[in-house]
């Protein structure tokens, strides 16, 4: 049945607010990456360089999340979402006038963009805690979806947009309108209705349910799939070069993902009975079949893209929608674990490549499936499990 955003108090005023402050940050954050990324080369030319700096930025994640986890205890996710982006936009307007005064500008750029994703680590922990206080259950699905397909719209769209804007403005002036922009992002956060207070009878439903709230099989199939991201991110460029010897290929590639992403919130609502192990397991079968050739890598891209993105909002919004008290301190365990996959996932992945070559995917997918296959055996032959917990674990 196909999902449309239901109107309830304050749902429509908080999705503007929302959705164009997500597109303010997505766009300023991706835009940002990639203008780190071009200066570094264009000053430098040294690629491993620019590999050392985008490790740097992704260290802050791993610990940063507990750190976020406590001081939201004391602060709001609205009040929270609100000052990262005051600090963000403080940050870049201070990085502008940084640029044009020092001579060492890649060390204020890496600085810079330590600081940036050090203070994201706190906004997206915010901003995953705060859905249940602004929109009903029945939209965090649709929200998610939406949220889903202004990132991968950032992602794709942020490099041209700031390459065309390069051949108006320096690279510091750039920056200082993101900086801008960020604060508009901020204005916006603020205008943000929360919901109230639980009744006191929620709040007994909520002190029963306590003991369900670690979603663990939901967390393993998200970490699977995060170790599929993580391979398929050094593996096909792998591919490319050395199996299929050109690198135009991959371009078609990545459209290819981008376009599975975008449509995927689409699929879900066709889709939206599949469970996180069932597309776990499709997305381990499409593995299997990504072999070394431009219509195997092109059709699988698109499929396992649309696979995952669908994974990811069903996952988040089981997690958005888990009734507790403690919300910030699971959200601040998943996202914990999910960045350490990521990382584990990165640093594992060319390992495999060089033992594995051509096989890493497929075997990797022949794993999961037989996991899955595993524990679908598991869930049928317990007949003292409720179909409704299957579906919760599932």
């Amino acid at each position: 049945m196909k999902k449309e955003f239901r109107p309830h108090p304050n749902d429509r005023h908080n999705l503007l607010c929302y959705l164009s402050s997500m597109l303010i940050t997505f766009f300023g954050f991706y835009g940002f990456t990639y203008l780190v990324t071009w200066l570094t080369i264009e000053k430098t030319g040294d690629p491993q360089l620019l590999g050392n700096v985008m490790a740097m930025t992704m260290l802050p994640a791993i610990g940063l999340n507990l750190v976020a986890g406590r001081v939201l205890k004391y602060y709001s996710a609205k009040q929270m979402m609100f000052i990262t982006d005051i600090l963000t936009g403080i940050l870049f307007i201070g990085a502008y006038y940084a640029l044009n005064t020092v001579s060492w500008q890649i060390t204020c750029l890496v600085i810079v963009a330590v600081l940036n994703k050090s203070i994201g680590v706190f906004y997206k922990l915010s901003n995953k805690t705060i859905l249940p206080d602004l929109f009903a259950p029945v939209n965090i699905q649709i929200v998610n979806g939406y949220q889903t397909q202004i990132r991968q719209l950032a992602i794709v769209s942020a490099t041209m947009l700031v390459t065309m804007a390069l051949l108006w403005v320096t690279p510091a002036t750039l920056i200082l309108i993101m900086g801008i922009a960020f604060l508009v992002s901020a204005g916006l956060d603020w205008q943000f209705r929360t919901r109230s207070n639980l009744s006191s009878d929620s709040v007994v439903t909520v002190k029963l349910d306590r003991h369900r709230s670690w979603p663990t099989w939901s967390l393993l199939y998200a970490v699977l799939g995060y170790l599929v991201d993580a391979t398929i991110a050094v593996a096909v460029p792998w591919l490319v070069v050395s199996k299929l010897h050109s690198h135009w290929p991959l371009s078609w590639f990545l459209t290819a993902n981008a376009t599975g992403i975008l449509l995927a919130p689409l699929l879900l609502k066709r889709w939206s009975k599949q469970s996180l192990l069932t597309l776990t397991a499709f997305t381990g079968g499409c593995l299997l079949l990504m072999w070394p050739t431009f219509a195997s890598l092109m059709i699988t891209m698109f499929l396992i893209s649309a696979l995952r993105g669908q994974t990811n909002i069903s996952f988040f919004t089981t997690i958005q929608q888990i009734p507790t008290n403690n919300r910030n301190t699971l959200m601040t365990g998943v996202l914990t674990v999910i960045d350490t996959t990521t990382v584990i996932g990165s640093l594992l992945a060319p390992r495999l490549i060089l033992m594995l070559g051509s096989w890493t995917l497929p075997l990797l997918g022949g794993g999961i499936l037989l996991f899955c296959l595993t524990r679908l055996i598991i869930l049928l032959n317990n007949q003292k499990q409720s179909s409704s917990d299957i579906d919760e674990n599932c």
